[in-house]
């Protein structure tokens, strides 16, 4: 009997367990980051994505509007070319987002992703 217990109680357990930690899985490998109109002046960015996920300790560090319930969105599906009410524009929003984040490792000494223009618009 008791061993019925402890299998129930440790099924339960890792049911509550999968349920909980379970996250969605990211996109693998490369990703290609363009602006919202597809226009160019630079190179569109490309970045791993998986790389930054494992660096960063939660999604919405990156996916700030995400209810965790869907896929999150792509950044274009909120900010466009041009600033929109209060929202910033694509370019802004994708700068202030991966960029500040960059600058603000480096700040703490911490090991960190480009900062300049050409290290992230590569040709």
């Amino acid at each position: 009997m008791k061993k019925l217990i402890a299998l129930v109680v440790m099924a339960a357990f890792l049911a509550v367990g999968s349920v909980a930690f379970a996250t969605p899985a990211g996109p693998a490998g490369d990703l290609k980051i363009t602006k919202a109109d597809g226009k160019h002046k630079k190179p569109a960015v490309i970045y791993n994505h998986e790389k930054h996920s494992a660096a960063t300790p939660d999604c919405k560090t990156c996916h700030h509007t995400w209810d965790g319930k869907e896929a999150p969105k792509k950044c274009s599906e909120c900010h466009k070319a041009k600033k929109d009410g209060k929202k910033l524009s694509s370019k802004n929003a994708l700068h202030k987002n991966c960029k500040d984040c960059h600058k603000d490792l480096k700040k703490a000494g911490k090991k960190t992703g480009p900062t300049s223009c050409k290290a992230c618009h590569k040709k």
